[in-house]
């Protein structure tokens, strides 16, 4: 008889700048056997503070943190440690900080109404599968999905774009505001203004929601045509 191997030891990491809410998530993941709670930090600086080369397998990480958004933590972890598997635990159904983190690299996508079960059964399939999202956030994206592949046939793609529209378009993408965008590329709020009206003409599509959807979907990337 063949005595079973043990079971592997789940390493978390918690970035959660609520402290109510880090506490309950640090009291959760510790009574598990199979988890196995490394560190917990406040911020982004808090966690890099603690040094890059933190032990753990799994980041739980809200996204609305001080400082140091938590999409944009994601992209450096997944740059210095692309091993680290980041999952979003958040309160936004925004569609553009789903596409963001995930295309980013975030392997999973849940939102904190969570029940305490449902979350921990989450991250174990993380673990295993490589990646999870919250049913809610699931049919939203297949939602979007659909609705943007049923009307794609008759929309425009990127390469209508100007490479000055398509650069815009891209920092839109990373939720940046169009004063943000004007500052970064060093243009008036009115020439980012005017770009934006004549990209969504372009693309036929009427809110920033749709215009990123159609970037997201067709793989733009910055400062290059898509074809």
């Amino acid at each position: 008889m063949t005595e079973e191997s043990p079971k592997k030891i789940v390493k978390i990491g918690i970035i959660e700048d609520e402290r109510f809410t880090r506490m309950l998530l640090v009291e959760m993941i510790s009574r598990q056997e199979d988890l196995e709670l490394v560190g917990h930090w406040g911020s982004a600086e808090e966690f890099w503070n603690a040094g890059k080369d933190v032990a753990a397998d799994i980041l739980l990480i809200d996204l609305n943190l001080p400082k140091e958004s938590g999409a944009t933590l994601i992209r450096r972890v997944k740059v210095l440690r692309p091993e680290l598997t980041c999952v979003v635990l958040t309160a936004s159904y925004d569609p553009i900080h789903m596409h963001d983190c995930l295309r980013h690299g975030a392997s999973g996508y849940l939102i904190k109404d969570t029940t305490p079960d449902e979350l921990i059964e989450a991250i174990r399939a993380v673990a295993k599968d490589g990646s999870v999202l919250s049913p809610q956030v699931a049919r939203f994206l297949m939602e979007e999905f659909r609705s943007i592949s049923s009307t794609d046939v008759k929309k425009p793609s990127l390469k209508v774009l100007t490479t000055r529209e398509l650069e815009i378009l891209q920092n839109q993408a990373t939720g940046k505001t169009p004063k943000e965008i004007a500052h970064g590329l060093g243009l008036s709020y009115e020439t980012v203004r005017a770009h934006l009206k004549k990209i969504y003409q372009k693309l036929h599509v009427n809110s920033r929601e749709a215009a990123v959807g159609r970037f997201v979907m067709e793989g733009g990337q910055s400062g290059q045509r898509v074809g």
